[in-house]
């Protein structure tokens, strides 16, 4: 592999873990999770699986 591959491949991961972290955190701090609910999870279905009471 030459520099030009390692070094994009790591911006690419980089990018990755930064997307994965944000998730997690936001999933911890009770933020997000429910892309169905449209930001009113109290009527929504799937309440019970994104947010764990």
């Amino acid at each position: 592999m030459n520099a030009p591959t390692i070094v994009i491949s790591l911006i690419i991961l980089a990018v990755f873990v930064a997307i994965v972290v944000k998730a997690v955190r936001n999933h911890k701090s009770g933020k997000g999770g429910c892309s169905s609910c449209s930001g009113s999870c109290s009527d929504c279905s799937m309440s019970g699986t994104c947010h764990h009471s």
